[in-house]
């Protein structure tokens, strides 16, 4: 599947990133105000070096904030040009398992010149109407669920979301969901180092889910259709919907399993 539509014509530009030799204490502070998973890392000249993640920073302790983002960074998994087709990108993209893409002005020139993130097609697929590949969430979501109590401790729930790789998990109570949990408010809450800190940083009493949790549930059905679950995400500004059924959790669609309902993989 190709499209008519160019990463230029999508791409954020003038995106936020970090340079080399600031401090990784400002990326902590900018990952957790933006909820990003990567942020890309400029040399002087605003030319793409590297990408700091999420986990780079939080496997910092607080003794070590004198450390540069630098000395953390690693190389872009994958980068994008402006005359690039978007839905080439968004497989690469998938394939990788990344959501965000530094768009650089040539593959000679890598001056950082925009961020190509997997909502932004998934947001111009839909503003142009392209049809996807697969019609049906039950055709996209996935099944194998991990959920967690409203009264599990927010540690617990970090170290599932930490292992699996998932940005967040549905709170299930008597069966049914009541809310979602995600990687992004446990980062915004400033719990996500609990685990990684000394015995003297760590917290005795970690809240519950509960107190964290997003409500109430914004939720799909098997047969609603994939377009009908993108226009959902784009008007809560969300990541993933529950896939309910009689009031029942049966599965999550997110914008990985969207944007593959549009590519056919």
């Amino acid at each position: 599947m190709g499209t008519d539509l160019k990463v230029a014509e999508v791409m954020t530009t003038g995106p936020l990133c970090v340079r080399e030799e600031d401090y990784a204490t400002k990326a902590r502070s900018l990952f957790r105000k933006t909820g990003y998973r990567s942020l890309p890392v400029v040399d002087e000249d605003n030319r793409l070096v590297g990408i700091i993640t999420r986990g780079d920073i939080l496997n910092v302790t607080s003794t070590k904030s004198n450390i540069q983002v630098g000395g953390l960074m690693s190389s872009p998994i994958i980068y994008a040009t402006p005359e690039e087709d978007i839905i080439s990108v968004a497989k690469r993209l998938i394939k990788a398992d990344v959501n965000r893409a530094p768009i650089v002005k040539s593959n000679s020139d890598m001056e950082l010149v925009g961020i190509l993130c997997l909502h932004d097609i998934m947001r111009e697929l839909r503003r142009k109407g392209i049809k996807p590949r697969k019609k049906r969430v039950k055709e996209v979501m996935t099944e194998n669920i991990l959920t967690c109590s409203p009264a599990d401790p927010i540690t617990k729930v970090w170290a599932k979301i930490d292992d699996t790789g998932y940005s967040g998990i549905p709170v299930i109570k008597d069966g049914r969901p009541i809310g979602m949990i995600t990687r992004k408010d446990i980062i915004k809450a400033g719990y996500a180092r609990i685990e990684r800190e000394g015995n003297k940083g760590r917290m005795k009493n970690p809240p519950i889910v509960e107190k964290l949790m997003r409500t109430p549930v914004i939720s799909v059905s098997k047969e609603c259709s994939v377009e009908e679950a993108v226009d959902l995400m784009l008007k809560f500004d969300i990541g993933r919907l529950a896939v309910v059924e009689n009031g029942v959790l049966v599965g999550i669609i997110d914008r990985e399993d969207v944007i593959k309902a549009y590519i056919g993989d």
